[in-house]
């Protein structure tokens, strides 16, 4: 069983789910880059108290779990939209079984489709699913994340227990930051988990490549 940790930034941030929706921009992973910028100053302008959100514990921790993870650097990926995990998944066998932990404060398994990419940031993992449905999936996520979708609650296995990685084994990372949702004044804290996780995969491949 191949296993991919997919981690999107927005899991991270000290905000409720109601906080979110009164903050954070109406929008998706279309959204063009100099208007979301516009967009984020506009809602800091209207939301002062916006600045002051930083990120829980569960940084912390993950960042000294995935410390102790032996990752080659090539099997490790940042993006900002969450789509792009596909790019993992294509160079996995077809006939390959894998499963996705997915720590987000979404489930990513919506139906919504637009524009004219057919994975978007909400819909990947039911892509994933239509495409390879042997695939197993664990979503960890926030105490008062959305668990419902179109066919009722979220049906693969899901918990607010972050440490439950321990359970599981990871060949490759994914991370994402969902610009739409991670307030710009928080892009440090991301590069700061990627570094993390950038320098652990260097550091082992190095090793590895001193013993061949």
């Amino acid at each position: 069983m191949i296993g991919i940790l997919s981690i999107d930034f927005d899991y991270f941030i000290n905000a409720s789910s109601q906080a979110r929706d009164m903050y954070f921009p109406k929008g998706s992973d279309e959204i063009p880059e100099n208007k979301l910028k516009s967009v984020w100053e506009e809602r800091y302008l209207k939301y002062p108290e916006l600045k002051k959100i930083g990120v829980i514990d569960d940084f912390h921790f993950l960042k000294k779990f995935v410390k102790e993870l032996k990752i080659p650097k090539e099997n490790f990926m940042k993006a900002d939209s969450h789509k792009y995990i596909k790019s993992i998944i294509e160079k996995l066998p077809e006939k390959s079984q894998f499963k996705i932990v997915n720590i987000d404060f979404h489930h990513d398994y919506y139906h919504y489709y637009r524009g004219n990419d057919y994975y978007n940031c909400g819909n990947w993992l039911r892509r994933v699913l239509e495409e390879r449905p042997d695939t197993k999936v664990k979503w960890i996520r926030r105490e008062d994340s959305q668990i419902y979708c179109l066919d009722g609650i979220f049906p693969f296995e899901h918990t607010d227990d972050i440490k439950s990685v321990y359970n599981e084994k990871f060949d490759y990372i994914f991370l994402c930051k969902s610009p739409e949702w991670t307030p710009p004044h928080l892009n440090s804290k991301f590069e700061e988990l990627c570094r993390t996780i950038e320098q652990d995969t260097i550091l082992y491949s190095n090793m590895f490549s001193s013993v061949s």
